[in-house]
């Protein structure tokens, strides 16, 4: 096992260093010489997010790249202050829309055994006027998440390139060993990688080339540093529609056969099941109804698994 944190000023450096591109090919082999005995390859992308940027003034030029920083150097958590010093400035604030791209490296055995690299790519846009319609916030949070925000924003004009920002370096069977002893941690994504291994859908290939997971790192109410992990599926498969809740035994076994060939594994309607509710329980219960009554279109493996949720429910 590389011990990741000595790599990981580097692995910020290249990423401001790369510019973005399709598919990434110039940032993976940026990372290859930093992380040479990984081979990592693009799986997916998380969009449709953003976060809090500067302050640019009425022509849009920069005055702040922070702007709760901004603000409350400029007047000392006193909103009121700061608007009569610059509420007639016609100053915007900035919002960077951002992408999340994941990318792994098999370095084991096991559906934990992989290295989960998460680059962000972002883009500073102008976003809303500082004071909407004039009016003085509450407080400094006030400024930041203003009501009527999103109604006021102003077309999204970028103030440069998108760049790359390195987010995180995660080896996954690592971080499992560690929450195993870890009280308070939420292991239900370690039961969906334990259930991968005991089902069929091992025999077919790699987790990591059909999920990843979504990490989200917080403070607990103790002050401990916690991981927070959502399996995110690399290719999601559509849910099913009402009239599959009327079928049962060769219909609907050949419909989950179906689904799982498109898939590209064995039990994908479980693990959609599991990030995906909808209306896969009801599925799942007519599922183990056909199999109590003989009909059956699961191998052992799979059922013993699905048997297991039936008494033991989980999902995200």
């Amino acid at each position: 096992m590389i011990d990741m944190q000595p790599r990981t000023k580097s692995l910020e450096r290249i990423c401001r260093m790369v510019p973005p591109g399709v598919h990434h090919v110039s940032l993976v082999e940026a990372v290859s010489t930093i992380l040479p005995d990984y081979t990592f390859r693009y799986r997916t992308t998380r969009s449709d997010w953003h976060r809090i940027g500067g302050v640019v003034d009425a022509g849009f030029n920069r005055v702040a790249m922070n702007l709760r920083q901004w603000a409350e150097d400029a007047c000392d958590h006193d909103v009121f202050a700061l608007y009569e010093k610059f509420g007639a400035e016609g100053y915007f604030t900035t919002r960077f829309d951002g992408q999340t791209h994941y990318f792994v490296a098999p370095n084991g055995d096991g559906a934990a055994g992989f290295v989960q690299l998460e680059v962000e790519e972002l883009t500073e846009v102008v976003d809303h006027p500082l004071f909407i319609d004039d009016q003085v916030p509450d407080d400094i949070e006030d400024l930041l998440d203003p009501a009527g925000a999103f109604a006021a924003r102003v077309e999204a004009r970028p103030l440069g390139a998108a760049k790359y920002d390195f987010r995180s370096i995660t080896d996954i069977g690592e971080l499992v060993s560690r929450q195993v002893s870890s009280e308070g941690s939420d292991l239900r994504y370690i039961r969906f990688l334990e259930e991968w291994d005991k089902s069929s859908a091992a025999s077919k290939g790699r987790f990591c080339d059909h999920f990843v997971l979504k990490l989200l790192s917080f403070m607990d109410r103790f002050g401990e540093r916690k991981i927070e992990a959502t399996p995110l599926p690399i290719k999601p498969q559509p849910v099913p529609g009402q009239a599959v809740l009327a079928l049962s035994g060769l219909e609907l076994g050949n419909y989950l056969h179906d689904y799982d060939r498109k898939a590209g594994f064995p039990m994908a309607w479980y693990f959609a099941m599991l990030t995906e509710q909808k209306v896969w329980p009801q599925i799942a219960m007519t599922v183990y109804a056909d199999h109590r009554d003989d009909f059956r279109y699961l191998a052992e493996k799979d059922l013993a698994v699905l048997e297991h949720w039936i008494r033991y429910p989980y999902s995200f």
